[in-house]
C-alpha cells in the first residue's frame, strides 16, 4: 500500500497561507483542505457552484470596424500601433465591460485542541487509493489520530477523531463572508449559514460524546466520534440522515467502492512497494540534491491522478487551475485559462481510462456557444464561433482586455482536439453529433472567413498571436526579461496554422462518419490546401511565426509553435524527419531562466513526444527542484530564487497543471498511440530500468507493459477490430492485428 500513500513529517508550513501545503480532498463537488496542525487545525472547504464577483456585461457591441482597422495597420507593417489594445479601448469606449467571476472558498472548519507536553512521532499522510488523509501524532503516552475523506457517494465530508483517552477539543465553523454567518448550535450538531441561506454548512458529532456550547463554538469530549460535515450551495441541502447511523469505515467503504477503481483504472509501477515507504520531505531533498528518483516519480504521477479524479465529477464542472482548492477569494488565474493550462489539465485523461471526465469540459464550452458566437459576430464580423481563452462558468465574452488573449484565434480549435479525442477513444456517436462536431463546425465557420490569401494563393491570417509571446524584433532590449506582453498581436503564427489545420482535418473526418455539414466540406477542403509549409529560421529552427520580417524570441515559457510535434500528432520522426528535428531545435534554444512550473511539464512532455527519455526526465528534475512543495503541490514558479524558472520575486501562485502534466509525461515515456501505431516505451529513460504498466488505454482497446533491463513483455486486449505496427523504442517490431475481445502477449528482447 505505500505506493499509494503520501507521508508528510510536517504540517503545512507556508507562512500566512498554509492551504497551499494542505491535503488536498475532494470528490469533484466538494473539496477540503486539510493542513494538519495539533493545537488550531483549518480545515477548508469549497463547493464547485461558489463563483463570485463576475459581471457579464450585457451585449457586446459591434466592434469589428476596430478589428478591420488592426487588420490594416499589421499589413502596413505597424504592429507596434496595431497592440496598442485597440479592441478592447474599443469595448470600453462604447460602454462594454465584463468580469469573469473567480471561485470562493466556502469557509473553514477550525478544530481549538490544547496539548498538554510536547508532541512526538507528528506524521500526516495522504492514501491516494481511498482518498483519505490521517493526522497522527502522540502527547505523552497518548496517541491522538484525526482522518477525513470527501464522500464521493453521499457528497459528505467525514472525520474521525481518536484517542486512546478521552479528549476535549472545540469547533467551529467561519464562513468565507464572517459578517454572513449565522450559526445555530444543538446538542451534538451546529449549522452555519450565510444571512440569504444559499450557502452552508450542517455538522454533526456522532459517538460517545459529550458537548456543550462556549464562546460560539462546540465543545466536544471524547475519545473516539465521527463530525459529518455536509457543504452546500445555491440549493437545499439533500436529506443525509442515513449517513448518519453508518460508521466510519462503512462510510469509508460506500466511498471506495466509486473513487478507488477511477484510481486503479491504470496503474505505473516504478519501485518495489517497500521502497515507497518514505517521507515527501526526504524524496525532494534526495532530488534537490541530485534528482527524481524512480519512486518519487511515481509517486507525482500517481498524485497528479489522484488530484484530477478529485477534482472531477460527472455532473460537475471542469476542473480549474486550483482544482476544487481555492484557499483564498480572488486567487489569480482560477478561471478557466484555455490557451495551455486548461489543455494540459486533460492531456492524460484518455489513455488513463478517465474518458467520462472529459464529459464536463464538452458541456461547458458547447453550453457556450451562443456566447461565443456573438464574439465572433461583433469582434471580428465573422460566422461561427471564436472561443475565449479565459472564461468563467457565468462569463464567455471578452472579459480580458488585452490582446494576446482578445486576438487569440486557436483557443476553440485547440479545445477541439480534446474533443475529438474523446470520440476516438469512446466512439459515442450521439456526443459528436449533438455536441462535438458542431462546435466544430463553428470553428471552421470562423476560420473560413477570418483566413484570407495572400499573393501566392498561401492562406494568410492576420492578426495572429503566438500565446503569450512578441516577435523578438518587436520587444525593447530592456523588456526581454519580462513576462509582459509588448505586442503579440502580428500576423502568421504557426501555433494558428497548426491548428487549423488539425480541426479542419478532424472536422472533415466527422463530415464522413456522420454527414453533417456535408455543405461545408469543399470549401475547409480548399483552405487545408492553402495551408503553407512550416518556415525554419536561420538557427535551424522551426519559426513561431511564418513571416520573413519576424524574429524568433527564445526567452519565453510557452511553446505554442511546436504544437504540430506535441500536443498534436502531425509531425514525427518518420513522417517528416528534416521537419522533426528543427522543431527539436526550436525546443532546444528555449531558455531555462524564461520558464515556469507548467512550462516545464510541457517542454518535458515535448521532448518525451520526441523520444527523448532522459530531456523528458531533465525536466521533472528542474521542475522538482524549483516549483514543487512538500505536499507535491506544484506552483507557477520558484519562489526561492534560484533561477531555474520565471523569478516573479514574491509571486507564486498554485498551479496544479503541472502536476497533471507529469501524468501525462510519465505515460508518454511508457506508451503511446498514434493511428496505426503503437509505440512500446518510446521515451524510457535510463533511470527507469524496470517497472509495470497495467491498463493505458488506447482507442481499440488496453496496454499492460512490463520491462527490466533484458526484455519487455507486451499484452493487448482488444476492444474492436484493429491492426498496428508496433514499435518498441521507436524502432519498428512487428505488425499485430487483432479482433474484438482478442488478447494478445508479445515477449521482446531489449
Amino acid at each position: 500500500m505505500s505506493r499509494h500513500i503520501l507521508k508528510m513529517k510536517h504540517p503545512a508550513a507556508w507562512h500566512n497561507e498554509q492551504w497551499r501545503e494542505a491535503l488536498m480532498l475532494g470528490n469533484g463537488l466538494t473539496g477540503i483542505l486539510v493542513h494538519g496542525a495539533i493545537a488550531e487545525e483549518r480545515i477548508q472547504f469549497n463547493r464547485h457552484e461558489i463563483w463570485n464577483h463576475g459581471t457579464q456585461g450585457g451585449e457586446i457591441p459591434d466592434i469589428s470596424e476596430t478589428f478591420q482597422a488592426m487588420r490594416k495597420q499589421i499589413l502596413e507593417g505597424d504592429y507596434r500601433g496595431a497592440n496598442k489594445n485597440q479592441m478592447a479601448a474599443a469595448l470600453k469606449d462604447k460602454g462594454y465591460f465584463s468580469a469573469l467571476h473567480t471561485p470562493s472558498p466556502l469557509g473553514t472548519l477550525q478544530i481549538f485542541f490544547t496539548p498538554e507536553t510536547m508532541f512526538t512521532g507528528y506524521e500526516r499522510t495522504l492514501n491516494m487509493r481511498t482518498g483519505e488523509a490521517c493526522v497522527r501524532f502522540r502527547l505523552g503516552e497518548t496517541d491522538f489520530e484525526r482522518r477525513a475523506f470527501v464522500s464521493r457517494d453521499a457528497d459528505i465530508a467525514v472525520f474521525s477523531f481518536k484517542s486512546s483517552i478521552p479528549f476535549t477539543a472545540a469547533y467551529k465553523f467561519e464562513m468565507r463572508c464572517a459578517e454572513d454567518s449565522l450559526s445555530e448550535f444543538g446538542e451534538k450538531s451546529f449549522s452555519c449559514r450565510t444571512a440569504d441561506g444559499s450557502e452552508g454548512v450542517k455538522v454533526w458529532f456522532i459517538g460517545d460524546i459529550s458537548t456543550r456550547e462556549a464562546n460560539h463554538k462546540l465543545e466536544v469530549t471524547g475519545c473516539n466520534y465521527l463530525a459529518i460535515v455536509q457543504a452546500y450551495a445555491r440549493q437545499a441541502p439533500k436529506d443525509i440522515s442515513a449517513e448518519l447511523s453508518r460508521s466510519y469505515e462503512e462510510l469509508l467503504s460506500r466511498h471506495c467502492a466509486l473513487h478507488t477503481p477511477l484510481y486503479d483504472a491504470v496503474s505505473i509501477e516504478l519501485a518495489d512497494d517497500a521502497a515507497h515507504d518514505i517521507c515527501n520531505e526526504h524524496l525532494l531533498l534526495e532530488a534537490y540534491d541530485a534528482h527524481v528518483s524512480p519512486v518519487l516519480l511515481e509517486k507525482l504521477w500517481r498524485f497528479g491522478r489522484y488530484l484530477f479524479i478529485s477534482a472531477s465529477a460527472e455532473n460537475g464542472i471542469p476542473v480549474p487551475l486550483y482544482g476544487l482548492w481555492h484557499g483564498e477569494d480572488g486567487l489569480i488565474w482560477s478561471q478557466y485559462v484555455a490557451n495551455e493550462n486548461v489543455q494540459m489539465t486533460y492531456w492524460h485523461a484518455m489513455a488513463g481510462g478517465l474518458s467520462y471526465f472529459i464529459v464536463p469540459l464538452i458541456r461547458y464550452y458547447t453550453e457556450a456557444l451562443d456566447a461565443f458566437r456573438e464574439c465572433a459576430q461583433k469582434l471580428f464580423g465573422m460566422r461561427g464561433a471564436w472561443v475565449s481563452a479565459f472564461t468563467s462558468p457565468a462569463v464567455g465574452g471578452p472579459s480580458t482586455p488585452v490582446g494576446v488573449i482578445i486576438n487569440w484565434i486557436g483557443c476553440g480549435g485547440w479545445l477541439s482536439r480534446h474533443f475529438w479525442e474523446y470520440y476516438q477513444y469512446t466512439h459515442d456517436m450521439n456526443m459528436l453529433k449533438e455536441h462535438i462536431l458542431p462546435f466544430m463546425h463553428e470553428i471552421a465557420l470562423f476560420y473560413l472567413d477570418y483566413v484570407t490569401l495572400d499573393e501566392n494563393g498561401h492562406a494568410f491570417i492576420c492578426p495572429s498571436v503566438s500565446p503569450e509571446n512578441t516577435p523578438g524584433n518587436l520587444i525593447p532590449e530592456f523588456f526581454r526579461e519580462e513576462m509582459g506582453h509588448i505586442a503579440p498581436a502580428v500576423k502568421n503564427a504557426t501555433m494558428d496554422f497548426a491548428i487549423m489545420k488539425e480541426l479542419l482535418t478532424h472536422f472533415l473526418e466527422g463530415i464522413e462518419v456522420t454527414g453533417m455539414y456535408a455543405e461545408d466540406a469543399d470549401a475547409c477542403r480548399a483552405l487545408l490546401a492553402s495551408i503553407p509549409e512550416y518556415s525554419i529560421n536561420a538557427d535551424g529552427a522551426v519559426k513561431e511565426w511564418m513571416a520573413p520580417d519576424l524574429e524568433d524570441f527564445y526567452n519565453h515559457r510557452h511553446l505554442s509553435h511546436i504544437y504540430p510535434v506535441f500536443p498534436g500528432d502531425e509531425i514525427n520522426s518518420q513522417n517528416a524527419p528534416e521537419l522533426f528535428e528543427a522543431f527539436r531545435r526550436a525546443v532546444d534554444l528555449r531558455k531555462l531562466g524564461g520558464q515556469s512550473g507548467w512550462s516545464l511539464a510541457h517542454m518535458s512532455n515535448i521532448y518525451a513526444r520526441m523520444g527523448e527519455g532522459e530531456r523528458a526526465l531533465e525536466c521533472i528534475d528542474i521542475l522538482a527542484k524549483s516549483v514543487v512543495n512538500n505536499a507535491l503541490i506544484t506552483t507557477h514558479n520558484d519562489w526561492r530564487h534560484m533561477g531555474m524558472t520565471l523569478d516573479q520575486h514574491e509571486f507564486a501562485p498554485v498551479q496544479l497543471d503541472a502536476n497533471f502534466g507529469v501524468v501525462n509525461v510519465l505515460q508518454e515515456m511508457l506508451f503511446r498511440w498514434s493511428e496505426g501505431y503503437l509505440f512500446i516505451l518510446p521515451a524510457l529513460p535510463e533511470r527507469l530500468r524496470e517497472g509495470k504498466v497495467r491498463g493505458i488505454v488506447f482507442p481499440h482497446g488496453k496496454a499492460d507493459i512490463a520491462w527490466n533491463p533484458s526484455s519487455v513483455t507486451l499484452t493487448l486486449f482488444a476492444a474492436q477490430d484493429f491492426s498496428a505496427e508496433i514499435l518498441l523504442r521507436n524502432a519498428y517490431i512487428q505488425n499485430v492485428t487483432m479482433q474484438s475481445g482478442e488478447c494478445l502477449t508479445l515477449e521482446f528482447t531489449r
